[in-house]
């Protein structure tokens, strides 16, 4: 009998070891899990903070070329504004013989050419910020304004209704 009961707690004591060696190694799975767990968890936040900060860049960026298209709509607007200008000059000057013109009346075109580089310094002037003479002011149409440079009066742009 007491062999039996030698055998029996030898087994208890086998089963107990075993099931604390099993404990033990429960508990290390569960610690390396854990940190496991927090870095995967570490990761995901780093993640989402540059999916956010990408999805900023990409707001950017499209905000960065929607001002890009404003500007080169204006671009072109302007570019067609100035090519329409030359060819109107081209017609004006392709209607007059400036040299037999010159050769007949060298005082006449000598005043015109004097009076357009005057208005052309001019609207050089007022391009680079020369404040406008009281005349400029009050002039009520582009074409009262410069003869070389039209466009830039103040009201050329202005609404229809503020043209006047």
């Amino acid at each position: 009998m007491i062999q039996i009961v030698i055998v029996l707690v030898l087994l208890m004591g086998g089963g107990g070891f075993g099931a604390w060696t099993y404990f033990q190694k429960m508990q290390a799975e569960n610690k390396v899990l854990q940190v496991q767990s927090a870095q995967l968890q570490e990761n995901q936040t780093t993640l989402e903070q540059a999916i956010a900060d990408q999805q900023e860049v990409i707001a950017e960026k499209q905000r960065q070329a929607e001002a890009i298209q404003v500007a080169n709509n204006n671009l072109r607007v302007e570019t067609d504004r100035l090519a329409e200008e030359k060819t109107n000059l081209a017609k004006k000057l392709g209607r007059h013989e400036l040299d037999i013109l010159a050769e007949n009346k060298p005082g006449l075109v000598t005043r015109v050419i004097n009076n357009a580089g005057k208005n052309a310094l001019r609207c050089f002037e007022i391009l680079t910020g020369a404040p406008l003479t009281p005349d400029e002011v009050e002039a009520s149409k582009p074409s009262q304004y410069n003869a070389e440079c039209p466009t830039i009066h103040p009201l050329y742009n202005a609404p229809e209704d503020v043209k006047g």
